[in-house]
């Protein structure tokens, strides 16, 4: 019996706990006095209950005790029940808490009492003693309950004194009694009436400072009405029986009613109350508020009986779902029957089961329980349950989200707002979420608004798709669909400062680690946001960005855009529509032009969608007829890209020149490969004097890390850089030079690579130059035509980030970095030793990248079977080759792989041949 009234003392205090000023109320000698028990006792008695669980221990001195679900409800979740320090246990306070008052703990206070909490909270701060307020609303809906939290937040927010009173009046209580109700409202003094002997304070005096709760205000007649209208224009009262010794008080009003406002008050008494508030009957309130409610009275229930409650989902589905004509109050008045009846049949039982045949009949016959309706699950309430743990069990969706969020935001801070130093973390928190929500969520409850979210997701991403050439995960759509779905329910908004500052340096992070992708986020929410009615926030175009960085997004290739233009109603339409089935892929968007349309209409519509879409791979347009040239003239110089124009369109034609975009052609061989069968005119239009600028990379041992060089070399571009950084075989270049089609298509400003192909008049800038920072300032100079000095600075400093030899390393190769490059080091020590001969640091960087790629292919079982380098002689080359490979025996043994000869013909090239190395005397 004590127990329960020790835990019962420490849940109230507990709710109304200071953390920055602990109170002695929770130390064993002040409770032992407040119960007449010796401190031991009561010590005894606490360390039971923190056994249990149920109250948690800071062994201090003196030691405090605080009751754990009370805690946990006003202020975060703990991990244990005994800490050593205060310290220790603030420690646990989740970085981003939300601020908590006494309203948040209202259910429906983010949602159905929100904008109700928001109007107390204005007439609250009001200056000058606040705002009356005027509460209606239905029987049972929480008035007079609402009306005490607004006291308890005035005392914690310093509105009024320690000492400030609430005073409740019943005004049926003095419906047809105004003089005794003037009396007791007022006061009197002595002799204003019969019997009136002495002085008397009402209780406006007795309120002075605090509140005074008038209920059921709309029995007061209009003359009882009226007597109010002098403290509410004028702060003032009199007492019964004076008319001079006006008395001012300053007393906070609130009233309470059931009835419509116009048809019982005077209309200078409503006039006279600016807030008026209207609370929700219960059928209007959210189904989780309904839920909750229902958790909050069965949990107070268990704490009276001291049972285990097991509730079926039937009973709590019938409780949530069947209407109560008393609100709240007719709900709490259920809930108390049905477990009276339930404990009184199981009452020697340890755990008591409650069903449907515990409800009380007359809700079962109003109930319309549907069979096929979504049920419940059972719970089960102990003395550890509250309602955080049981809604959190019913809505995970929503919790981990946020639980996402701020996790992200953690690691991001204690990064130093360093995304690359958390890369692993943000890798795992992003796939667990959509892991998650693809995964584990429960398909089988097909929400109708899920079901139009996903159509038009999928929808979008499909247009982005043929916009912007790139290729989504097949799980991209439910991903997407899910979360937006999910989190159209999360209300996450921190109004903390510093957090909101932190989400602005992280999304800032995400723009400069992954620019293209966080544009293609942005535009697609951009096109998802006004038909789906929501609001995009950044955590969500950080973490959507997050995923689609996770998920590998790709560029579906370097088609070129193609159009067809045709007169008529549907020509162009038809065409292209027939063409695209056929080819299984949107290749062709069309445009149908009126007979009369001129040149320069077609013109502008063209130009209109290049704008529109990334046509930076080049443009193909189909019209039916007209000069070519009469089109192109109209074109703006400031269109740059190459643009082949085709005329005398037909559908086999479309097909065609369809195929061969898909092939990846360029647009000379498109052009030449469809004119061969079907025979139209065409004309290839080359920029003469805009075109597109280009970087080339290239390497002598294949594209594949010419590839990987490029995309180094994009991501340390601003944005929307107009530079197109270009991967080319090296073999091509060195046998084309200058005839090669890319230096007609693009204004070629220098190439990067581990060889040169020696072009004339294009500048070369070894890998290796790269890495050791000697070439940065000669690749900015290249630039420099092309950027600003702004984004000549960021190029600068990702271009020192991107290429150090250990992130090249990284980036050309899935092998652990470390360990590659210590068997490289090793491999090169022991060549030196063979050869007498010290390796340049040029040569030694080559090294490092070549080797390190061609570990991988050997892994792969994908080596360079064929030798297409210089011929030398072999005699001379045969006795360093064997060198090579005796040093490189290492690396095939700690690999397990065999190095084939044409392998190592590449390794001595870089050794011995002059490809671009300056060569030192003496030395490799």
């Amino acid at each position: 019996m004590i127990k329960e009234e020790l835990i019962n003392y420490l849940e109230n205090q507990t709710a109304f706990l200071d953390l920055d000023n602990i109170s002695e109320i929770f130390t064993s000698k002040i409770i032992g006095e407040q119960f007449n028990l010796k401190r031991n006792t009561v010590s005894h008695y606490l360390n039971q209950l923190n056994e249990q669980g149920s109250v948690i221990k800071i062994n201090t001195r003196p030691v405090y005790f605080f009751h754990k679900n009370a805690f946990e409800t006003q202020f975060y979740t703990l991990s244990k029940s005994i800490y050593h320090s205060l310290d220790e246990l603030k420690e646990e306070q989740p970085l981003f808490q939300k601020k908590k008052d006494i309203f948040s703990f209202l259910i429906g206070s983010d949602a159905s009492l929100a904008r109700s909490i928001e109007q107390l909270k204005t007439a609250l701060y009001y200056p000058e003693n606040g705002l009356p307020v005027l509460l209606t609303g239905e029987s049972g809906t929480g008035k007079s309950y609402m009306v005490k939290i607004v006291y308890h937040f005035c005392l914690a927010n310093d509105l009024i004194k320690e000492d400030a009173r609430m005073i409740t009046l019943n005004c049926a209580q003095y419906a047809n009694n105004p003089e005794l109700l003037t009396s007791h409202l007022f006061g009197h003094v002595k002799g204003a009436f019969t019997g009136a002997d002495e002085d008397h304070r009402g209780i406006f005096e007795e309120a002075n400072g605090g509140i005074l709760f008038l209920d059921e205000v709309h029995r007061l007649n209009a003359e009882g009405q009226e007597k109010l209208f002098t403290y509410l224009d004028q702060g003032i009262i009199y007492r019964m029986g004076e008319t001079n010794n006006p008395r001012k008080v300053n007393t906070r009003l609130f009233f309470a009613t059931t009835e419509d406002l116009n048809s019982v008050f005077l209309s200078t008494f409503i006039r006279r109350i600016p807030v008026q508030i209207e609370l929700p009957p219960l059928e209007q309130r959210t189904q989780n508020e309904r839920l909750e409610m229902i958790y909050d009275f069965l949990i107070k229930e268990r704490s009276k009986i001291k049972k285990v409650l097991l509730v079926s989902s039937q009973v709590l589905h019938l409780l949530k779902t069947t209407p109560h004509q008393g609100n709240i109050g007719k709900l709490k008045n259920v809930v108390k029957v049905t477990v009276a009846k339930a404990f009184s049949e199981q009452k020697d039982a340890n755990n008591i089961y409650i069903t449907i045949y515990h409800l009380p009949p007359d809700l079962l016959a109003k109930a319309a329980l549907k069979t096929n309706a979504a049920m419940e699950e059972n719970i089960k309430i102990d003395e550890t349950t509250s309602i955080e743990s049981l809604s959190t069990k019913k809505n995970p969706e929503e919790l981990r989200i946020i639980r996402t969020y701020e996790r992200l935001l953690a690691s991001f801070k204690k990064s130093g707002s360093n995304i690359t130093v958390i890369g692993e973390d943000i890798k795992n928190e992003v796939e667990n979420l959509f892991d998650f929500l693809i995964f584990e969520t429960d398909r089988e409850k097909k929400h109708e608004l899920l079901l139009f979210m996903t159509q038009y997701v999928r929808d979008t991403l499909k247009q982005m798709e043929t916009s912007y050439q790139i290729i989504f995960n097949g799980n991209s759509v439910y991903a997407v669909s899910y979360y937006l779905f999910q989190r159209s329910s999360v209300r996450w908004q921190p109004d903390d400062v510093e957090v909101q500052t932190l989400i602005k340096e992280f999304k800032q992070a995400v723009i400069q680690a992954y620019p293209m992708l966080f544009q293609y986020t942005e535009r697609m929410l951009s096109i998802i946001k006004p038909r789906l009615d929501i609001e995009v926030f950044d955590m969500d175009l950080i973490l959507l960005t997050l995923y689609f960085r996770q998920l590998g997004l790709s560029r579906e290739s370097n088609f070129a855009k193609a159009i067809i233009v045709a007169h008529g109603y549907a020509t162009a339409s038809s065409i292209a529509n027939v063409a695209n089935r056929l080819l299984g892929k949107n290749i062709f968007e069309s445009f149908d032009m009126p007979i009369d349309t001129t040149p320069q209409k077609i013109a502008e519509e063209i130009v209109d969608y290049t704008e529109k879409n990334d046509v930076s791979n080049g443009l193909v347009i189909l019209v039916d007829m007209g000069s070519l040239k009469a089109i192109y003239e109209y074109f703006p110089q400031q269109l740059s890209v190459p643009v082949m124009i085709m005329n005398n369109i037909t559908t086999p034609l479309a097909i065609a020149i369809g195929e061969n975009i898909q092939k990846n052609m360029n647009l000379s061989e498109v052009a030449v490969h469809s004119f061969e069968d079907n025979q139209p005119d065409w004309k290839i239009i080359y920029p003469q004097k805009n075109k597109n600028k280009a970087l080339l990379t290239t390497c002598f041992t294949g594209i594949g890390t010419a590839t990987k060089i490029s995309n180094l070399l994009e991501k340390s571009l601003p944005i929307n850089s107009p530079l197109k950084v270009l991967p080319y075989d090296y073999q091509t270049l060195h046998d084309q030079k200058e005839k090669e089609t890319v230096f007609s298509l693009y204004e070629v400003v220098g190439i990067v690579g581990t060889a040169n192909p020696m072009i004339r008049d294009i500048p070369y800038l070894s890998l290796e130059e790269l890495i050791s920072g000697e070439g940065t300032l000669h690749l900015r100079e290249w630039l420099m035509k092309s950027l600003d000095n702004e984004q000549a600075e960021q190029f600068n400093d990702r271009l020192i980030r991107n290429f150090s030899l250990e992130k090249v390393i990284d980036s050309v190769t899935i092998l652990d970095t470390d360990k590659v490059m210590a068997e490289i080091e090793l491999f090169m020590r022991i060549l030196e030793e063979l050869t007498g001969q010290k390796i340049s640091n040029e040569r030694k960087h080559a090294l490092y990248v070549h080797v390190s790629c061609l570990i991988e292919r050997l892994i792969r079982n994908v080596p360079i079977e064929i030798y297409s380098g210089n011929d030398i002689d072999e005699e001379c080359r045969e006795e360093q080759l064997v060198r090579i490979k005796e040093a490189f025996s290492v690396i095939e043994e700690d690999y397990s792989v065999k190095i084939p000869n044409s392998e190592l013909k590449y390794i001595y090239d870089i050794l011995f041949q002059k490809l671009d190395f300056s060569i030192v005397n003496e030395d490799f």
